[in-house]
């Protein structure tokens, strides 16, 4: 299996802060050279990214024809953010930020005040079913490019699917919404997500043929879509991450390794936080070595945070904390947590360090494009 690590000189990051570049928000990390010239040499009235969840690079190699609409448009391919994880990597989208700089690390995260794990986007527990409204958005808050947009007196939209108020219920009505949009030239940022092929890949795995199929239809939709677009219009088509297909490893079935830790496995299932009590620090190490040390590298979080792995600048105040005391990588196929109250695992996942997990495309389009 081919690893890679994120590289945030020439990754996600640098895209991300050309755009904020073009539209006069701050730059917090080096604006991507290749991305930045298209956007300067059309000078765009309005730029549009269109986010979707799980398209990685890689995957489109292995799923769409080599001249497909979205692979003829692809600019380049970057590393995302570790871990390679929409909680992360959308934040990172939405404020220009690493995961260390934002607290975002993953799907969910241990808040030690709760003595509970919070699903970031959900605001409830993981393992229990207490809800605790907003509660993510106002303990570790971020600045959403849209409110910086507003606060410069520019118009920016977001438009997202279904389960926000007025959202999408299927690709086309989220490309018919942007090319509304695009014609009315009614806001000069627009960013879009749409997450149902993630979601497809979960649940089926992404070697599965309804994937691909998935895709292509994508694929033809934003051929569609740039049709559709007024010719000031600017599109940038990205993804937060790909997929590989998984086994998962329960550590319901291991009572020792988990009498080591004082909560239940946090983050990811590829990209996992352990918190270990008092005193089984060396007994943890051991076991987890012994028995996983062929699919995951564990090493001190404090230590991952250093090297750079959760990106540059500096760490939320909450960062570190949210890691553990420990922190597993996945280096193999398998995913390892605490599955239990009717929650089965996915035959999809992401958040390690594989290439078809870490590698997004870069696309992209314009009316003049749609030929």
């Amino acid at each position: 299996m081919n690893l890679i690590q994120p590289d945030y000189q020439t990754g996600i990051l640098g895209v991300i802060n050309a755009w904020r570049q073009r539209l006069g928000l701050q730059v917090h990390h080096p604006a991507d050279p290749q991305l930045s010239a298209w956007l300067n040499d059309h000078a765009w009235d309005q730029i549009v990214v269109l986010l979707i969840d799980g398209m990685g690079s890689r995957l489109m190699e292995t799923m769409l024809d080599e001249e497909s609409f979205l692979r003829r448009h692809q600019l380049k391919e970057v590393t995302t953010v570790y871990p390679s994880t929409t909680s992360a990597a959308t934040t990172s989208v939405l404020s220009g930020k690493s995961p260390a700089e934002n607290g975002w690390i993953g799907w969910h995260q241990y808040f030690k005040e709760l003595n509970d794990s919070l699903i970031l986007f959900m605001n409830r527990s993981y393992y229990g079913t207490h809800s605790y409204p907003d509660y993510s958005y106002t303990h570790i808050p971020f600045l959403n490019q849209k409110e910086e947009l507003h606060q410069l007196g520019k118009t920016a939209l977001e438009l997202y699917p279904a389960f926000r108020e007025g959202g999408a219920h299927s690709f086309d009505e989220l490309c018919c919404q942007i090319a509304m949009h695009s014609q009315a030239q009614d806001a000069q940022f627009i960013y879009a997500y749409w997450d149902h092929f993630d979601s497809l890949m979960h649940a089926k795995g992404p070697s599965d043929p309804q994937c691909r199929e998935e895709l292509k239809q994508i694929d033809q939709r934003c051929r569609q879509l740039a049709a559709q677009l007024n010719p000031r219009t600017g599109l940038i088509i990205l993804a937060d991450h790909g997929q590989i297909d998984v086994d998962n490893i329960n550590l319901k079935d291991d009572p020792e390794l988990l009498d080591c830790l004082r909560f239940g496995p946090t983050v990811e299932p590829r990209g996992t936080a352990f918190f270990v009590k008092p005193g089984q620090q060396d007994s943890f190490v051991r076991q987890f070595e012994a028995k996983y040390g062929d699919w995951f590298v564990l090493k001190p979080s404090a230590q991952w945070l250093e090297e750079g792995l959760f990106g540059p600048g500096q760490p939320h105040p909450r960062t570190l904390e949210f890691l553990g005391d420990y922190f597993a990588v996945a280096i193999a196929e398998s995913c390892i947590g605490l599955w239990e109250n009717g929650k089965p695992p996915f035959k999809g996942q992401h958040a390690g360090l594989c290439v078809e997990e870490m590698m997004i495309p870069v696309i992209v389009v314009s009316n003049e494009d749609s030929e």
